[in-house]
């Protein structure tokens, strides 16, 4: 399995849509081709559609589970100590950019299937592990693609959050907030890779002087893990007296707060905590500034509300906003009978009586019904994800393939729905 997982974290997957006409790029391509080779090789039936997503299934009958993955990363970003792209086993981890999200999961969910398989009891239902290609930039239109040519399942997980499981995922919303760059400050201006991660860099040139900042990347849903090289360099030329209009109203609205407090959109529920606010990506383009905002609402709202207070609070600055793309929240029954037997599982491996979680993160879960995000982050245990040196324990590694396991087992051969 760490072999697998090796060689897998070895293709730069990162989504560059069209690139060499495929339709999200080389390395998702490659990798996609990986993975059905591999599920191939174990006796799983497999489909390749056109590069568009893939899918390994095992067993028979009428009732489909569906695991839910994905093979794209986001970009490694700067500052590893080990290769990113090279799947580097040091002591008891091994680094590379997707081991945690979601490669590794892949490769466990994958083994799990294989001892299933191999355990010779008859399936008298289908699994089908499906993989995704553009998870994370958000466009998702590898699921789209299933959903409108393929068999959707009964129930299932993805194996892309938290455990013990998550029954609730925050509202996701894209917006940037654009301004003239004539009218801006900047001469240049780049800072991170990906709205949906803390920036580690950003660099600029005002009135002919260059300036660069180095932060530390983490989630986009949890800002406050990182340390954001945007707003380093905003307070920066702020705090240096230099004419940025642009950076003015950078700490005037976000500055260093993390929940929108600054524009009056701090919103919170009970049921999921507060709004999150990631200014993720800044760049140049048709003369703009750009920026990017990552924002997770909480479930009880609507993004109307959001975005009509982000205008207003934007709008004396002679900026456009736009809603780039959004995703609504998702919140289930956390006594609902997938998640009973998902919980036993987990329960069962770890003997960790926690109860399932509401996050900020976005999964597959919100794409198709009865699907859990369950897994692979351990309570308590470091979490990586869009961190450069992005490790999984192995141990922990084992764990999570012992829990995929149990759970198709129980939603194998047990009455679900």
């Amino acid at each position: 399995m760490i072999e697998e997982l090796k060689k897998l974290v070895s293709i730069e997957s990162v989504a560059r849509p069209g690139e060499g006409g495929l339709p999200y790029g080389a390395g998702p391509a490659a990798a996609l081709e990986y993975v059905l080779q591999l599920c191939a090789s174990f006796g799983f039936r497999t489909k390749n559609a056109d590069g568009l997503y893939g899918y390994a299934e095992i067993g028979s009958g009428e009732e489909l589970i569906g695991i839910l993955c994905h093979l794209d990363v986001v970009p490694a970003g700067e500052g590893w100590d080990y290769p990113p792209f090279a799947g580097t086993l040091a002591g008891d981890r091994l680094y590379g950019r997707g081991v945690i999200d979601d490669k590794g999961p892949a490769i466990a969910s994958i083994f799990a299937m294989k001892e299933l398989l191999a355990s010779g009891q008859p399936l008298s239902k289908r699994i089908r592990i499906i993989f995704g290609q553009t998870e994370e930039n958000g466009e998702w239109t590898d699921m789209e693609s299933y959903k409108q040519q393929e068999e959707l399942p009964s129930y299932g997980f993805t194996p892309d959050g938290d455990f013990p499981a998550i029954y609730g995922e925050k509202g996701i919303m894209l917006v940037t907030v654009s301004m003239d760059k004539t009218a801006s400050g900047f001469s240049a201006i780049k800072g991170g890779s990906a709205p949906n991660m803390v920036p580690d860099s950003c660099a600029a040139s005002v009135d002919s002087q260059g300036f660069e900042t180095k932060g530390k990347s983490s989630h986009g849903s949890a800002p406050w893990t990182g340390d954001n090289a945007i707003t380093k360099m905003m307070e920066r030329l702020c705090n240096d007296g230099f004419d940025v209009p642009f950076g003015r109203m950078y700490m005037d609205k976000i500055g260093r707060r993390f929940h929108g407090e600054k524009m009056h959109c701090s919103f919170e529920d009970e049921e999921s905590g507060k709004l999150s606010m990631n200014a993720g990506m800044i760049k140049e383009q048709d003369d703009q500034v750009i920026l990017y905002l990552d924002i997770r609402y909480p479930v009880t709202y609507q993004w109307e509300e959001i975005m009509a207070v982000i205008e207003e609070e934007f709008s004396p600055y002679g900026v456009e906003t736009r809603l780039i793309h959004r995703q609504d929240p998702v919140y289930m029954d956390k006594d609902g009978p997938v998640m009973g037997r998902l919980l036993e599982a987990y329960r069962s491996v770890t003997g960790d009586l926690s109860e399932p979680l509401v996050i900020g993160g976005g999964t597959y879960a919100r794409s198709m019904d009865n699907i859990i995000a369950f897994g692979p982050n351990i309570p308590g245990h470091p979490n990586t994800e869009h961190e450069k040196n992005e490790y999984i324990l192995i141990d922990d590694l084992k764990t999570i393939e012992e829990v995929y396991k149990r759970a198709l087992e129980a939603l194998a051969y047990e009455q679900i729905l």
